[in-house]
């Protein structure tokens, strides 16, 4: 038995990934269901059928039916980037409906409605477990129509091809041209509507919405998708202990900095702000409703790691119901002990688990007092987490090491933590991150959620700007939903993104520098998870 060409089987990884669950499932559950797509021109609803066909080719038979176009135009636009998919399964019956590649009789010259549902019955008996796409059924219905005096409507053609798809385990996708309600809703056994708009500064927003699907839980109904190089992709939901869990196993690799950029640690972000955030600049991280209480690391943790890599110092005021040992885990599984323990000064914050279930996911792990605050030394993390304590040992004896090592506990011990009951002394802040500079003989990150800025900080945000751009610095000010602090925030950034939920998937944007809407993803091939992004388009 020949094994499978590992570039297909990515391929059909890939495909799978790329089209919703739910659909899948929904075709692969009970036979013979007929799905009806829906849509205004220009939503996608064809590259949305090539992709399901695409994916149900690896279990079937296939057929994509047509009365617009020709054959050769069909595969070069829609067909030629699916690989499993040939021109043999396109037909246009405007052309010859009978140029099969089976082996079948028809005892009828021409197709009309009344011989439509024995031809399917020909194509079935020929074929094994047969999908069949009419784009769009409402044309063809009026094609065929055309060959009657009085031809039944589409409603009652509709019903019989339904319930000879049941009776035959055919699988059917049934486009129509209009977005609007129909009554063939009420016939299929699935409906799903394909949305586009443009918001108020000109950006593009796609979404799939599951009307109804028997026999399948629908939890996610309205998805994001993109038809970013021609190809229906719809956009995942984000697991996010995948961002910040590394397997331990695997080394950051460090992104380059120019002189004039620090690299976001994204290699997808980095050309989109052409090059990365500026030195010497402040980026406002603005984080929208809905959010998990975590999701301020799918920015933020990659340019962390690459700022640590690049031994440069890093100093972070987490959100205030973040997780405690979150940045300690993942750091500490792609990163030296030595670049931790050295370069890394964290500020907590943790408050516990907001009791609004729309803004913030509570989690497992361990709670420290409310309002607690402090910097975190080795001690502390080896002891709070509990986690590589016998690692950092066996890998830190040298004389260097335990250099490095103290002088970074040394800072702690020396300075008091700027974070007080939860909140954030400028004065503190900036007399602690003096010392980290000195340590660190270089520009600093500082990652700082503004939800812990008490008033001094606030009025002195000026200030602040002008010292990150004197020093070459970087910071990013995180802000949270129903704050004025997201005004002050603007006012002092050179940079503006925005972090929102769409359905379960979480999507990024800019507003200054403008960009699309787009897709985060995970990409879990790796041994450190990488994130990517996907326009939205």
């Amino acid at each position: 038995m020949t094994s499978p060409d590992p570039a297909s089987l990515l391929t059909e990884q890939q495909g799978r990934a790329l089209f919703p669950r739910e659909i899948s499932r929904f075709f692969t559950g009970d036979p013979g269901h007929a799905l009806l797509v829906k849509g205004a021109p220009g939503t996608g609803k064809t590259l949305f059928t090539i992709r399901g066909l695409d994916v149900l080719e690896r279990d079937g038979d296939v057929l994509y039916v047509s009365t617009r176009v020709d054959q050769d135009t069909v595969h070069e636009m829609y067909f030629e980037e699916h690989f499993s998919l040939d021109k043999t399964s396109i037909l246009d019956l405007s052309q010859d409906p009978f140029e099969l590649p089976l082996d079948m009789d028809v005892p009828f010259e021409r197709l009309d409605l009344d011989a439509l549902l024995e031809w399917i019955q020909q194509v079935k008996a020929a074929s094994k477990r047969l999908t069949i796409a009419f784009d769009s059924w409402e044309l063809i219905y009026e094609y065929l129509a055309t060959r009657h005096d009085e031809p039944p409507d589409i409603e009652t053609v509709t019903t019989q091809l339904v319930a000879l798809a049941r009776q035959e385990d055919i699988r059917l996708l049934l486009v129509s041209e209009t977005a609007d309600s129909s009554p063939l809703e009420y016939i299929v056994d699935g409906v799903v509507t394909l949305q586009v708009a443009e918001d108020e500064r000109g950006r593009t927003r796609r979404h799939l919405r599951l009307e109804k699907l028997r026999g399948v839980r629908i939890g996610n109904r309205l998805q994001p998708i993109t038809l970013a190089n021609g190809q229906f992709q719809a956009i995942t939901p984000v697991e996010l202990p995948t961002v910040h869990t590394g397997t331990g196993s695997g080394t950051w690799k460090p992104r380059p900095n120019s002189k004039a950029k620090f690299s976001t640690g994204i290699s997808d972000l980095d050309p989109i702000l052409s090059g990365g955030y500026n030195r010497g600049s402040v980026v406002h991280l603005e984080l929208g409703t809905d959010l998990s209480r975590d999701a301020w690391c799918v920015l933020t943790l990659p340019t962390i790691r690459n700022f640590l890599v690049n031994e440069m110092g890093v100093a972070v005021v987490p959100p205030r119901e973040g997780s405690p040992g979150l940045l300690h885990n993942d750091l500490n599984s792609v990163l030296t002990p030595r670049v931790f323990d050295t370069y890394c000064h964290v500020f907590e914050t943790y408050a516990g688990p907001s009791r609004s279930k729309d803004t913030y996911e509570n989690d497992d792990q361990s709670e420290a007092p409310s309002g607690t605050s402090r910097a975190v030394s080795k001690s502390d993390v080896d002891s709070s987490i509990g986690i590589g304590a016998t690692r950092r040992e066996e890998q830190s004896r040298t004389s260097d090491d335990v250099v490095e090592r103290n002088r970074s506990t040394t800072i702690d011990e020396r300075l008091e933590s700027p974070v007080e009951g939860g909140q954030l002394d400028y004065e503190p802040y900036m007399e602690y991150v003096e010392q980290v500079r000195k340590q660190s003989d270089g520009p600093l990150l500082h990652v700082i959620s503004m939800d812990t800025a008490r008033s001094t900080f606030e009025t002195w945000l000026g200030d602040f700007a002008n010292y990150v751009a004197l020093h070459n610095d970087l910071a990013i000010l995180i802000t949270k939903p129903g704050t004025e602090l997201r005004k002050r925030a603007d006012r002092v950034a050179d940079m503006h993104l925005r972090l929102e939920r769409s359905g379960k998937a979480i999507m990024l944007y800019g507003e200054n520098p403008l960009t699309s809407m787009l897709g985060i993803g995970i990409d879990q091939s790796q041994s450190i998870p990488r994130i990517t992004l996907t326009e939205m388009v």
